[in-house]
This record gives C-alpha cells, structure tokens and sequence, in this order.
C-alpha cells in the first residue's frame, strides 16, 4: 500500500486553504489592510509551495509519488465490472470504503452510485489544470474563479445526486474499512467525533444548502451563478488592497474594518457568548456600511445581487428552520472547537443571518434591494 504521510497532510491543509480562500467575501490602504493583505499573502504562498509539491515540473501532470496515490484511490472506488456484479463484498478487496459503505452507494440510483469514481476521476483529469491557473493568476478575482470552478463542480454532483449526502453520512458512522489498521493510525479521534457529531441535524443543513443554490431559478443555472458571485468577491480584495477607493473596495469602511477587527480579538477570560455577540455586531456594522450605503448601493446590488439565484439562495439559508439548525449544530460541536460549555448563539445566529435578506437588513437606507426582489417576484408570478 503507498502511502506518503506528508503528502497527504499538505494535500488536506491545500482543499482546507482553498475553502477558506473561497469562502471570504472582501476584508478589510492604511496599515490595517496592510496586515490584512499579509495574512491572505501568506495563504496563497502555502497554497502555491504545496501545489509544487503536487505537480509535475512542467504543471501538466502530478508528481508520480501523488499520481500513485490517486491511482491506489481510484482503483478502489472505481471496481471493474466483475468486481461490481459480485454479489459478496470482500473487505480486503475494498479496504478503503469497507463493505458497508460500498453498499451505501450501490444502493442508489442510477448513475449515483458511481459518484466516488466520478469524483477521483474529475479530480486526476482537471486537478493539474486547476492548479496550473491558480498558479498563474495574477488577482485574487482570478485565483477565487479558479476555486469556485473547483467548488462549483463538487456542488453540481451533489445537486445531482442528493442521495449521496445520506450514503457519505452512514459510511462515517458505520465505517468498517481497513483504512486505520493498514496505516497504523489510532481510529479513536475518529469514533469520538463520528459518535458525538449530530448527524440528522448536520445531514438537515446540507440539505438546506444543496436547497438553496442547486437548480434553476427564473431560467438562471444557480450553481454557475452563485460559483460566479463569489468568485466576483475577489474584486473587493484587488481593489482594497491596491489602494483603489470606489464603492467596491473596503477603504471606504476604514472606520467599521478597524473596529471589527478590534472585536474579533479574544483575551483569555472574556464571556465567550459576550465575544461572539461583540464580533457579530461589529461585524454587522461593517456589511451595514459595505452593503447599504446610499452612494455605493447601486453598485453593490450590481455586484452581489444582481441575480434572482442570489435572492432564493440567501432567502433559504435564513430561514428559521435553518437558523434553529445552525444553533443546534454549533452547540453539537463545540467541544472540538473551544473547551467548555457552549455559549448561547441564537441571538448572534440571528443577527448574522439577517444580512442574507439586503432589503430588510438595509431598511430605509436604499431600495435597490426591494426593486430586485420585486423583479425576481414579478417573474415567478
């Protein structure tokens, strides 16, 4: 069995970087954004070193060590024909899903059933290109496109295949490959947070989420729209740290940036429930500023609410069901976050998420919100 540990390690940290990268929406040039520029500089650097770790010298290929790993992977998740029409599972033969979640997945319909093998395949066919345009960027507009292209397609196959959330959710909890005995790596980490995790409420907000952006909406490809609509968040990073001051850039919330970030700093002792409701407001504050602005609103309406996608999507992902879910989950998980009981997070939860609706979270500040929400509507109907 091959197995390079160190590989394997940057590999995880490389997908981790690259969600982070993809998920931040535009921060924070006085030398506030100076430090903050720095902290995203330094992302992108690990990313890069680790991706030439991973790539061949001439970027179109991995490094054999890397391509024998994916070709150990693939061989495992895509059975040959013979393998598959055999009616007994043999957890030696499939070691890395083990019997029962290799039933999980056979169990769904169609071509579900196939997704890890689509999933391995997708990523050693365009892995090397994706890595190769991350490497080349020269704007993080450009670095978060070649992301969200990544993310997008993970997405589409989920939207696809929704059954495979509840397969992936049962092959955790009733894992039985030979994964941990093979490397020799302690599987009780493993079985602590498989048992303790709230699985029926986790398994509710990626079905909320999937709700939310998959399909179409009004005749828009969410799923395009929305892999767009972040990656277009790299402008406010280009912007801000070029020292350009227009309405898509974050200079003109100097004043709102240094006080959240002066919030978000955690000295030992503080009410854990105070910090957090003390960042989300600061926090809120600044989108405030950001998002309704009457001199930049049109333009940032433009920008990140231009879609009848963007509305469903943010509409659905605050809902109160899903709000109760993401309280419910925090609070599940936060004994691997922070020791301690968890503090209360429904009035910060509730806070956060009123920035998913611009034209109730904006009031009487500017309308431009409640003018595309009625043209969404007016096409529905």
């Amino acid at each position: 069995m091959y197995h390079n540990i160190g590989i394997k390690k940057r590999i995880m940290k490389l997908f981790a970087c690259l969600f982070c990268l993809a998920s931040i929406a535009g921060v924070q040039s006085s030398e506030v954004f100076d430090a903050y520029e720095q902290q995203y500089l330094a992302t992108v650097e690990f990313i890069k070193e680790t991706i030439t770790e991973i790539l061949s010298d001439d970027g179109t290929d991995f490094q054999p060590q890397v391509r024998e790993l994916i070709t150990l992977v693939e061989s495992q998740l895509c059975p040959d024909e013979d393998t598959e029409d055999n009616a007994e599972c043999d957890s030696g033969s499939n070691w890395l899903l083990g019997c029962k979640c290799t039933s999980e997945f056979a169990g769904l319909e169609g071509n579900c059933k196939n997704t890890p093998c689509k999933v391995i395949q997708h990523f050693k066919d365009n892995a090397p290109k994706a890595m190769s345009d991350f490497m080349a960027a020269n704007s993080y507009e450009e670095m978060l496109t070649v992301a969200m292209n990544v993310v997008d397609e993970i997405w589409r196959i989920l939207c696809e295949c929704r059954g495979v959330v509840d397969a992936t959710i049962s092959c955790a909890r009733n894992y039985d490959g030979l994964v941990f005995i093979l490397s020799g790596f302690d599987r009780t980490n493993f079985d602590e947070i498989v048992n303790h995790v709230d699985w029926e409420t986790a398994r509710g907000i990626v079905h909320g989420y999937l709700d939310a952006i998959c399909g179409e909406e009004n005749g828009e490809d969410c799923p395009a729209v929305l892999s767009n609509w972040r990656a277009g968040n790299g402008i406010f990073f280009d912007n801000t740290f070029n020292g350009v001051d227009t309405c898509i850039s974050m200079i003109r919330a100097e004043k709102e940036t240094k006080a959240e970030t002066k919030a978000s700093v955690y000295e030992e002792g503080m009410d854990m429930e105070s910090y957090i409701d003390g960042w989300v407001d600061a926090h809120m504050k600044l989108e405030e500023k950001v998002i309704c602005d009457a001199d930049c609103a049109g333009e940032m309406q433009e920008l990140m609410y231009s879609s009848c996608c963007v509305k469903r999507a943010g509409e659905r992902l605050s809902t109160e069901s899903m709000k109760g879910k993401y309280v419910k989950f925090f609070k599940n998980i936060w004994r691997f976050i922070y020791p301690g009981e968890a503090p209360e997070l429904k009035n910060a939860v509730n806070r956060f998420m009123q920035m998913f609706r611009p034209a109730s979270f904006c009031g009487a500040k500017t309308d431009v919100y409640r003018e595309m929400n009625k043209q969404c509507n007016a096409i529905k109907a």
